[in-house]
């Protein structure tokens, strides 16, 4: 009796072990999904910009390149590019909502590299102010203000000034993109 209670004993400690075991098995495993980030809106790294966006340009570039950093670098985003984006007539995009894809070419770890090549205005004598919007997603394309405006969760942008003398102080004020020096003349572009 002894040795039949001392195998039943030893049976349920190994079946108990093995239990406990399977348990921390199961328990172990991965659950195989990681969890997905929320996502998260690009960011233009105004300091790598090309050309500097921190001095006024005196000649206009062929192409603007813009360094944007995402949370995932596969991710797609859109951007556009606007000279003389005004939100009351809905004027000013020279580059329509595109869409940037992932390529190991234009990134370099979580960091996109755009060019956008940008023709010139045809009155480089005048001021201008260049922009590059981007976002996961802009609003639409189906106007200026729309493709201006990005979508949840937000986007960035990034400005340059334009002055044929090169001058920061040279470019008449403006307001809501109404040119300041017309308004005073009565001219063109002022409110009546």
């Amino acid at each position: 009796m002894r040795r039949l209670l001392r195998r039943v004993g030893i049976l349920a400690s190994v079946s108990a072990c093995a239990c406990v075991l399977m348990q921390a098995c199961v328990l172990a495993e991965p659950s195989g999904d990681l969890p997905r980030l929320p996502p998260t809106r690009p960011t233009i790294i105004r300091g790598s910009v090309v050309p500097s966006a921190s001095l006024v340009l005196a000649t206009f570039p062929e192409v603007f390149i813009v360094p944007v950093e995402l949370a995932d670098p596969t991710q797609p985003f859109e951007y556009a590019a606007f000279i003389d984006y005004n939100a009351f007539t809905n004027a000013g995009m020279v580059v329509e909502p595109t869409q940037s894809f992932y390529e190991p070419s234009n990134t370099q770890g979580r960091v996109r590299i755009l060019n956008v090549p940008l023709t010139a205005p045809s009155e480089l004598d005048r001021c201008h102010v260049i922009e590059i919007v981007v976002a996961l997603r802009l609003e639409s394309n189906k106007s200026s203000q729309t493709a201006h405006t990005p979508a949840e969760p937000g986007g960035d942008m990034v400005t340059w000034f334009y002055n044929p003398s090169g001058d920061p102080g040279g470019c008449p004020a403006t307001d809501a993109g109404i040119d300041a020096r017309a308004d005073s003349e009565g001219g063109e572009g002022g409110v009546q």
